[in-house]
């Protein structure tokens, strides 16, 4: 066995842009994926040699990890099933829109809205945001991809749809979890898998129309975390499920988990709830 030295993590970071993280782990190619099942594994849980506050993407056993998030809150080890996570931290307490800057976008649908019958109730703080294109979609505010599911193609303007939705879910540390929902297949962003951390303004995939869905669009909620909850049902890579089926009971709101009001940098006047159809402020992330 080599020994340890200084190696070098390369992360997708805010706007495209690489971080390099040098961390007194041993090298990826040194790891051993051990586990029977693909997926992500804490270093010494399914991966030999591993760094314990590393989260390794294995693609099988008996070969080396795909990716590696270094976990700076810790590595969390979850039951069999379960993909392992990097521990949340509590990230910031308020969010910001989740589109790139200088990109111009409309509120096609408010929250409490009259329109359609389904921003209302336990999704009252529900919107949907389009620009008439499939634009990049970036975290509102940091936190761990608990949910991914990015394998679907397909959609249409009827519930028969609704499972063939994609989506990607970011638990903020604080028991809240944001849900974009509708994205394009196969347009995950580079550094997103599910059980890794992202920052706020973070790409993560491009807006699409699948599920129960006519139009390109984003459909942004927040709610609460379903605590204890199957997690990553669809691999680290957002892949490893049917692409027609979604476990929205692990994550979707509910009488429990009612969607929440939010507060937006850019947009104060977020919570008002007013059956709005604007184009909204200028995204400030970075």
């Amino acid at each position: 066995m080599r020994g340890a030295g200084l190696f070098a993590i390369v992360l997708a970071a805010c706007g495209g842009e690489s971080a390099v993280v040098v961390t007194d782990a041993p090298p990826v190619e040194d790891v051993v994926c051990t586990g029977a099942q693909p997926g992500a594994y804490c270093g010494g849980n399914q991966a030999e040699r591993g760094d314990p506050s590393v989260l390794y993407e294995c693609p099988g056993s008996g070969q080396s990890p795909v990716a590696a998030t270094p976990c700076p809150e810790g590595c969390v080890v979850e039951a069999p099933g379960t993909a392992d996570h990097c521990r949340v931290p509590v990230s910031e307490t308020t969010y910001r829109l989740p589109w790139q800057p200088g990109v111009t976008m409309r509120l096609t649908q408010d929250c409490n809205d009259a329109c359609c019958s389904d921003h209302v109730g336990n999704d009252r703080y529900a919107y949907d945001w389009a620009n008439g294109g499939a634009f990049t979609i970036v975290a509102a505010r940091g936190g761990t991809v608990t949910h991914l599911k990015i394998n679907s193609t397909t959609g249409c303007g009827t519930s028969g749809c609704v499972n063939q939705a994609n989506l990607i879910v970011i638990d903020h540390g604080d028991g809240t979890q944001a849900t974009y929902l509708h994205l394009a297949g196969d347009s995950l962003a580079p550094g997103v898998m599910c059980g890794g951390s992202v920052v706020r303004g973070q790409p993560l995939a491009r807006a699409g129309t699948t599920g129960w869905s006519t139009g390109i669009h984003l459909h942004f909620q927040v709610n609460g975390v379903h605590a204890g909850a199957p997690t990553c049902e669809c691999g680290s890579d957002g892949r490893a499920c049917n692409p027609n089926s979604v476990t929205w009971a692990n994550f979707w709101v509910d009488a429990a988990h009612p969607s929440l009001a939010i507060e937006v940098d850019e947009w104060p006047e977020a919570a008002a709830c007013a059956n709005r159809r604007i184009v909204m402020p200028a995204s400030q992330n970075e």
